[in-house]
């Protein structure tokens, strides 16, 4: 069954569409919320809580986007809110995040592995939006266009963040343009 039909079914009160379309999308918002806050208990959080608002909400959904970004737009919501009232400017460690790779060589994983927490670790010292527009468009794949929607701004911006964000990461992680 399609997205589209799982959606129909879930605004109907189909609970099984709905738990169906959470269980899809369940392991990419998991690990955008972990790559935009560094913090596996605070990505843990955040994700159910995105889900309880999906699921009061699913009525709202208009479809102008797909499901997955319609997640990821209320988990920035939240985060965003959750960041106002702790009032916080740095973010936790990502110490606790393993991360999985496919190369079969221990040396090459291990030699991965630090590359990516390293980045993961720079990437958490940039600003909110650029961290989001990067994550977006390097680990999901989302295009400017889906991002600016996401984030409410014009693609010109999302591309500028994006590019800047690259450059900045490439300069701390010590390789040259």
């Amino acid at each position: 069954m399609d997205e589209l039909e799982l959606i129909k079914r879930a605004k109907a009160g189909d609970d099984s569409a709905l738990n169906f379309l959470f269980q899809q999308n369940y392991k990419k918002l998991y690990g955008f919320l972990i790559k935009l806050t560094g913090d596996v208990y605070l990505s843990e959080d955040l994700l159910q809580e995105t889900l309880m608002k999906a699921m009061t909400n699913i009525k709202d959904y208009r479809g102008e986007c797909k499901f997955l970004s319609w997640l990821i737009r209320i988990a920035l919501n939240l985060y965003k809110n959750y960041l106002k009232r702790q009032k916080i400017i740095e973010f936790s460690s990502i110490e606790n995040y393993s991360i999985v790779s496919d190369v079969k060589e221990i040396d090459e994983r291990v030699y991965e592995k630090i590359q990516v927490e390293n980045a993961l670790k720079e990437l958490q010292k940039l600003s909110y939006e650029k961290r989001v527009s990067f994550i977006l468009k390097h680990y999901y794949g989302y295009s400017l266009e889906e991002i600016s929607n996401i984030m409410n701004c014009a693609e010109g911006t999302v591309k500028s963040r994006i590019h800047n964000t690259i450059k900045t990461l490439k300069s701390l992680l010590g390789e040259k343009e």
